[in-house]
């Protein structure tokens, strides 16, 4: 695309305004309203009023203490920036002075040499490139009100601002003449708050009233005061920051706590129209649930994209699946509503008194019923079904570690040592949470202290957290995992310098769980095994260790030190200690073998792993590109 031009000065101009066209042209498309509304531009000119007013009385403030002062001189400075001002805002960033507008400032009181002086003062203006106003501090104007810096709310920001400051330097008279509208009445007020408080109530209960009352006492309507909607997301800020400090949040709370605020916002301003979170009502929050509920893609956040969109666009992402991936969960809810709880009593502590009607708990999911016993809730693999997934390729021969889930060539027996190997052995015989699994480092596996069973560690790390502080524990390996060279992997993962167990699973453009990334590999693993009914998976072979141990008549405080519950009463919670690994090994020891057919092969690593590159998986994020781009841009 041409510019039509051979200054390279002008086509940068030229390609900036085309770009924030194109911009414009892609929202549009996109089909959400970008345009700045009528609330969103009176705040935007009361912050730039407000802020050039401070910065005009201390001026004013710091000239009058100097000497020499002449106050005469000073309001005639301010009165020719006021009308330079005037003509920016009649006239645009272009403007000059008029005949016409010679005579309006004539009729002001203006001398010819003040009316050279606001020509000279707009070209002050232009030569310091104070006009038109640098594109940071509109850009910041806009999204101070949670609105998009198109081309078109570039233009009214412009607009705004140059309106803005006339306002302030309009005030001359508050500056230099003492005329202060808020002085009016300050002592009157000093008096009355500092004189005697009233009598207690009881002390004038029995007073005889012989007259007619008096006339009741009617209060100065009080003004709210504007709270921005944007000020939610600072005190989710200062939410997060105090449950860090209290070491209550981990990495991964903190920033769900951050994701949910800001989507609040979002969706407040953009649906709601509410840019004043004193204006905040419980209609509002009721609406903000149900879209969470039926509208937005069952999975926002797992892409870092998801942030970018608009409610609009949410909303469309959500129209585009089927219902069944349509509207989080009720435990997600749940999480999100205690969040908000959270923030809500900040604010409400720090004076948001509007808050305070407002009932989150009204919004929240009701918990599962209590007709349906919980060991019914997740179904248990049978115990044939979880011989078949170690009759699958990835255990036997595979076509390549591309390809793990095929067969490989007749009569060959390659495979491959990674997570897809090793997870689901290890959560057979360990019992442990597939994300406990994924997450894990290779320090928490410990197999080399003398006269130490091998066993593996779970515990929170950099990596993941745990579910609870029950889920802190060590569980003995396996024989069946030493035998198929478990350890060997671990000692080649630690000697390459990799922190995590399992590096295969992880990438750098994605804060997924790892144990995501897993199910990906495992779930064709289980459609091999003929595996399809829903809610059997990773978590059934889990539960398919706990009901084997159960049926050697373990004891539930015995498989709950091994699967990581917590205890149900005051006995065995408080007054039971964790059995040594001597006693845990006995325990696993009793598990049915479904790995004798399989045989150990020798060390064979992702190559991608062995010589430590990114994953071949890994999408960095990339900003959003309009549809065009100009030649020059």
């Amino acid at each position: 695309m041409s510019l039509r031009t051979t200054s390279r000065l002008a086509a940068r101009r030229l390609a900036t305004q085309l770009n924030l066209t194109l911009d414009d042209i892609a929202m549009f498309a996109d089909g959400a309203d970008p345009h700045l509304t009528r609330s969103q531009i009176e705040t935007m000119l009361h912050a730039v009023v407000d802020r050039h007013l401070a910065k005009l009385d201390r001026v004013a403030l710091a000239a009058k203490s100097g000497p020499g002062f002449d106050v005469a001189q000073a309001k005639a400075y301010d009165k020719r920036a006021y009308w330079a001002y005037a003509l920016l805002d009649a006239q645009g960033v272009t403007a000059v002075v008029r005949d016409e507008d010679r005579e309006r400032m004539a009729a002001d009181g203006l001398s010819e040499l003040d009316i050279e002086a606001v020509q000279d003062h707009l070209a002050m203006l232009r030569v310091n490139e104070l006009v038109p106003t640098k594109h940071y501090i509109l850009r910041g104007m806009i999204e101070g009100v949670a609105a998009k810096p198109t081309a078109m709310n570039l233009a009214v920001a412009q607009g705004t601002y140059l309106r803005g400051m006339k306002l302030a330097l309009a005030q001359s008279d508050r500056r230099y003449g003492g005329a202060r509208i808020e002085d009016d009445g300050l002592v009157d007020r000093m008096m009355l708050a500092e004189s005697d408080p009233p009598k207690p109530a009881s002390s004038i209960v029995n007073r005889s009233v012989d007259r007619p009352a008096d006339p009741p006492k009617v209060d100065a309507p009080t003004i709210p005061q504007f709270i921005p909607m944007a000020d939610f997301a600072q005190f989710a800020d200062r939410v997060v920051q105090q449950n860090d400090a209290d070491e209550h949040w981990d990495e991964k709370t903190q920033r769900q706590a951050k994701s949910i605020a800001n989507l609040f916002v979002k969706f407040m301003v953009q649906d709601q129209r509410i840019l004043d979170l004193g204006l905040l009502r419980q209609q509002h929050v009721g609406k903000f649930v149900d879209f969470l509920r039926f509208d937005i893609y069952k999975h926002y956040g797992k892409s870092t994209r998801d942030e970018q969109l608009t409610i609009e666009q949410l909303r469309e992402k959500g129209r585009s699946v089927v219902q069944a991936k349509r509207g989080i969960g009720g435990g997600t809810l749940n999480r999100h509503a205690t969040f908000l709880g959270q923030i809500f009593d900040h604010a409400i502590a720090r004076g948001v008194k509007s808050l305070e009607s407002i009932d989150l708990t009204k919004l929240r999911a009701k918990s599962r019923s209590k007709n349906k016993r919980a060991r019914d809730e997740r179904r248990k693999l049978p115990i044939d079904s979880a011989k078949a997934i170690f009759q699958t390729p990835p255990f036997i021969n595979c076509a390549g570690w591309d390809d793990l889930g095929k067969w490989g060539e007749q009569g060959g027996a390659l495979i491959f040592h990674c997570a897809l190997y090793f997870v689901p052995i290890l959560i057979y015989y360990s019992g442990a949470r597939r994300e406990e699994l994924c997450g894990a480092m290779v320090d928490d596996i410990i197999f080399d202290r003398e006269g130490c069973i091998p066993y593996i560690h779970i515990g929170a790390n950099e990596q993941r957290r745990i579910k609870n502080a029950q889920s802190k524990r060590n569980i003995p390996l396996h024989p069946e995992l030493i035998r198929l060279g478990f350890l060997d992997y671990v000692r080649k993962i630690r000697a390459l310098g990799y922190k995590l167990l399992f590096p295969d699973l992880y990438s750098p453009s994605t804060r997924s769980p790892l144990g995501n990334r897993f199910y990906k590999l495992f779930k064709p693993i289980l459609t091999a095994a003929k595996i399809t009914e829903e809610g059997l998976g990773a978590h059934a072979v889990r539960h398919l260790f706990g009901a084997q141990l159960k049926k050697k008549l373990l004891s539930k405080e015995d498989r709950a030190d091994l699967l990581g519950h917590g205890g149900d009463s005051e006995t065995s919670e408080r007054y039971c200690e964790p059995h040594e690994l001597d006693t845990l090994f006995e325990f696993i020891m009793k598990l049915d073998v479904v790995t004798d057919h399989l045989e150990p092969q020798a060390l064979n690593l992702i190559p991608w792993v062995e010589s430590m590159q990114v994953a071949p998986f890994s999408q960095p994020s990339r900003a959003k590109k309009p549809l065009v781009r100009a030649r020059g841009s």
